[in-house]
């Protein structure tokens, strides 16, 4: 097929038979792809654990809408949308771990069928089938679509505003430029520093504009973004005066070498990530289009660069909406090779992913970062507890044990003996504390201490008051260690 962008204004067709109404295959050539994302994604889907950021998820979603925007107000209100619809699907689907990762992965089969339709607009059917496959078989593709976070989300949204843009300058009917529009609403709705994207929109308007030596999508083009942008800016305003509490102060921008090895970051694999950047490499020297899908990747990533120089918003995970364009990319130099040379490709792909397919399905921390065992922490309370027991959490980071071992153990938590009132009604991820530890555990006999490692992976420890308090009152009766927890059970010391 000959590139979208190269093609001059459509001409009136001429009068051509009427087409069968008959099923035809190869209109459904984006279904294998769909179909092998859904089924590599949904393979042992809630095997991992759910870890932090999915905490934060369960329990910002699970909230009443009074909650959420309480919630808002104090820290993460640009996830507040990507918040609203969890909160319809877990009051539809419930809260398992497979419901609270099915969105992701239906947005990552979603996503592999644009990735084929945008490789076949741009490319040929080829370029577009292969395309999706290499999306569908990479390790950080599984990675965010068995995850409980937006990322897999903002993916689709990226892939479905580049290919509205792509039928938009190729059609210029309205309804084509409010369909992306919206795509653009949502993709800012769900992953805001996503919206660099448009920097890589600019490029492929003026390579049309300057290619047909037509400036009339202009207009139209910057309407859409107008009406998105500014739909956007009370979701932006909000997010800036909460950056410092999610973020912190200090920009952080990459290293060039992070930069340089960003696609090994996003593809999840360092093998596979530099065979994708050979590949794009590839597209890039084959003709002139792969130029332009090349620079729609690179000036995005050079924006978020330049931003990270003044705001702390850099990090690798953010990038993930950029993987399905760089398939995109990497299967138009796939389709140069005969079918089966290419399906081989994938296949040796999708075999080097391997030992990273197994990391996703195993932790969803950081390679560097020790598991923190959500589960085993709860189940050795569940197996020694009694009732009336209490619970005292050091929950002063990011690891949210309390908000897991509510949901692993739900009614049969312990009392949480600290608490002042729910994080619910303070608007918060965090449970208002009660100092006077002595006179909250006045009427305990025993309590559990459960104490997880800092986000560094090193052993921390309560707070020196509750430690007194706790030393001075109780003795240890049981103590127990799993992959990122300390865990005590502590009993009453007797009176002399």
């Amino acid at each position: 097929m000959t590139a979208v962008v190269d093609l001059p204004s459509p001409a009136a067709p001429a009068a051509t038979p009427r087409p069968s109404r008959r099923l035809r295959p190869d209109r459904f050539f984006w279904l294998w792809p769909a179909l092998t994302a859904g089924v590599i994604g949904g393979y042992q889907l809630p095997k991992a654990q759910l870890w932090r950021d999915e905490l934060a998820t369960l329990t910002a979603a699970g909230r009443s809408p009074g909650d959420m925007t309480r919630l808002a107000e104090h820290i993460d209100a640009v996830l507040t949308p990507y918040y609203w619809l969890m909160h319809v699907w877990i009051s539809v689907f419930g809260d398992s771990v497979r419901a609270l990762r099915s969105p992701s992965l239906l947005a990552v089969a979603a996503t592999a069928a644009l990735v084929s339709l945008l490789g076949a607009r741009l490319f040929t059917v080829r370029a577009g089938v292969l395309g999706g496959l290499l999306f569908a078989v990479l390790p950080s593709v599984t990675r965010y679509g068995q995850e409980a976070r937006p990322y897999a989300l903002a993916a689709l949204a990226a892939t479905a505003a580049t290919l509205m843009l792509v039928e938009a300058l190729r059609h210029g009917r309205w309804w084509r430029w409010t369909l992306y529009a919206l795509a653009v609403l949502a993709l800012g709705g769900l992953h805001l520093v996503a919206v660099t994207l448009l920097t890589g929109h600019a490029v492929i308007v003026a390579y049309r504009a300057a290619r047909t030596r037509s400036w009339r999508p202009l207009p139209p083009a910057a309407l859409a973004v107008t009406a998105a942008v500014v739909a956007l800016i009370p979701l932006a305003l909000r997010g800036r005066e909460q950056v410092t509490t999610q973020l912190g102060t200090k920009p952080h921008p990459p290293s060039w070498e992070g930069v340089l090895h960003i696609v090994e970051h996003v593809s999840g694999s360092t093998s596979i990530g530099g065979l994708l950047l050979g590949l794009c490499l590839l597209g890039v020297a084959a003709d002139r289009r792969g130029r332009v899908a090349a620079a729609a990747i690179m000036v995005p990533i050079a924006a978020m660069v330049t931003v990270s120089t003044v705001t702390p918003i850099w990090h690798p995970r953010y990038l993930f909406f950029l993987v399905p364009l760089i398939c995109v990319l990497a299967g138009a130099a796939l389709a140069r090779t005969p079918w089966p040379a290419g399906l081989v490709l994938v296949l040796v792909v999708a075999l080097l992913g391997l030992p990273d397919q197994r990391v996703a399905r195993t932790s969803h921390e950081s390679r560097a970062s020790r598991l923190i065992d959500y589960r085993a922490a709860a189940r050795i309370i569940d197996r020694h507890r009694e009732p009336g027991d209490a619970i005292v959490y050091k929950r002063d980071g990011w690891q949210f044990a309390d908000i897991a071992v509510e949901y692993y153990l739900g009614p049969d938590t312990p009392r949480d003996a600290l608490a002042v009132r729910d994080r619910d009604a303070a608007g918060s991820f965090w449970t208002p504390e009660r100092t006077d530890v002595a006179a909250a555990l006045a009427r305990d006999t025993r309590v559990w201490v459960l104490v997880p490692d800092d986000v560094t992976g090193r052993r921390a420890t309560l707070p020196q008051p509750t430690t007194t308090a706790l030393t001075r009152d109780f003795t240890i009766s049981g103590k127990w260690r799993v992959s990122g927890f300390d865990i005590q059970l502590l009993v009453r010391r007797q009176a002399r």
